[in-house]
């Protein structure tokens, strides 16, 4: 089993200072503990917006800077990564920003099927990568993603007495019918928001009526699709749909990918984002993957930890 050596480590936070975001080189000090998690807020709290959302890139393939749900969900996911629950909601900082993008979502936000749309329709007035198109067929394609993951997020931060806690209870329930009554497309999205979602509801003790035929479900669909030609960007990635699932054949896959990741520091000391916007409309898109460097080292960091991955 590969491992990311203690030089190396060094080399990532020295060249983070150099080629990262600010959001992203707080992230890295975080997951390193070199910070305490209390400035990820500080980061986070440049991009939001008047409304309570997220916006201005803090996803790095969409420009607008307007709030969409898709933004929301990214800082609900850097939270997470972070160490964030609802055992910190006395911090105030911490309580202002989930609180106001909870009352975005569920009293602003379109919401409907119970879904929201990730995208916005300001989306097009901005460069952004394809997938952030407004369009019907995006609607299609993301179907339950980031909704899934974002109901998790919001049970994980808020109390239960919370409106928000009860709302995403509710709406879980629904999705989780979804999924067992095949009712969703278990794409490549989908089951990214899906992976999450069953993480922190099994954490949670919640719904263990069903968590099991939920894992069964979600283990069967993530054999189905997985792919292992990790240089490609068109890889539907173990590490991606099937993180916290546990099966023979995933565990071997995201074995493998994590040694890929390794095995794929570029010579700048850090990782280069494997992917593209999916068509040429934006000049916008050469600076995006320059600032795809800082982001992708942090997640890419973060899943060798979690992994016990690092010397």
């Amino acid at each position: 089993m590969k491992t990311l050596s203690k030089e190396k480590q060094e080399v990532i936070a020295s060249q983070m200072v150099l080629k990262s975001r600010d959001i992203d080189m707080i992230m890295m000090n975080t997951l390193d503990g070199t910070m305490p998690k209390e400035y990820v807020l500080d980061g986070l709290m440049f991009y939001q917006a008047s409304d309570g959302g997220f916006q201005g890139g803090l996803y790095i393939d969409n420009y607008n800077t307007n709030t969409s749900v898709y933004q929301i969900y990214e800082a609900f996911r850097l939270l997470y990564m972070a160490g964030f629950s609802s055992n910190d909601i006395k911090n105030e900082m911490f309580f202002n920003i989930v609180n106001r993008a909870c009352n975005y979502l569920y009293n602003r936000a379109d919401f409907n099927n119970n879904k929201w749309y990730a995208n916005t329709k300001t989306n097009d007035d901005f460069a952004h990568a394809k997938i952030f198109s407004f369009t019907k067929e995006n609607e299609e394609l993301l179907g339950y993603h980031p909704t899934a993951a974002i109901f998790g997020y919001t049970l994980l931060f808020n109390n239960p007495t919370k409106a928000y806690y009860k709302k995403a209870l509710k709406f879980s329930e629904i999705l989780i019918d979804d999924i067992l009554n095949d009712r969703v497309s278990f794409n490549k999205y989908e089951m990214k928001s899906f992976n999450i979602f069953y993480k922190i509801i099994k954490d949670l003790g919640l719904f263990s009526d069903k968590i099991n035929k939920l894992e069964e479900k979600l283990i069967l669909k993530a054999e189905e699709i997985v792919t292992n030609d990790f240089s490609n960007e068109e890889c539907i990635r173990p590490l991606n749909v099937s993180l916290y699932l546990e099966s023979e054949k995933l565990n071997n896959l995201k074995n493998d990918e994590l040694d890929f990741i390794i095995d794929n520091i570029k010579s700048h000391g850090l990782w280069d984002h494997i992917g593209t916007w999916g068509y040429n409309n934006y000049p916008e898109e050469d600076s995006a993957m320059i600032k795809w460097v800082g982001a992708e080292s942090v997640n890419n960091y973060y899943l060798l930890k979690i992994n016990g991955r690092l010397d």
